[in-house]
């Protein structure tokens, strides 16, 4: 219900639910991540032989691409002055809702 309530969290995922039954079962909180996964590998997997059999399957690469210069000289941490990032990405979704979380409080 406090998530629900909550306008920032939204509604839980089946992963909240299952860490109540996981806690309930006596299964320690640092074992949540691989309890987790473990039912989630057969997906993986899936996708993975998907991507094998099919030749026109492209590389999967992260949304974000580099560019600033190509190449640049190298200079010791205590020399630099100037701290840009050269990386174009898109905004995710996550990262909107934030957003608009925090500019309407």
């Amino acid at each position: 219900e406090m998530c629900i309530r909550d306008r920032y969290m939204g509604y839980p995922n089946v992963d909240f639910y299952t860490g109540v039954i996981y806690r309930a079962m006596g299964f320690p909180t640092d074992m949540f991540p691989v309890l987790f996964c473990i039912p989630r590998m057969a997906g993986w997997l899936a996708h993975w032989v998907e991507a094998l059999d099919d030749p026109e399957q492209k590389i999967v690469r992260p949304r974000q691409n580099y560019i600033g210069p190509s190449k640049r000289i190298y200079q010791d941490v205590e020399t630099r002055q100037d701290h840009q990032f050269y990386l174009e990405s898109t905004v995710s979704n996550r990262q909107k809702r934030r957003e608009s979380a925090v500019a309407s409080e």
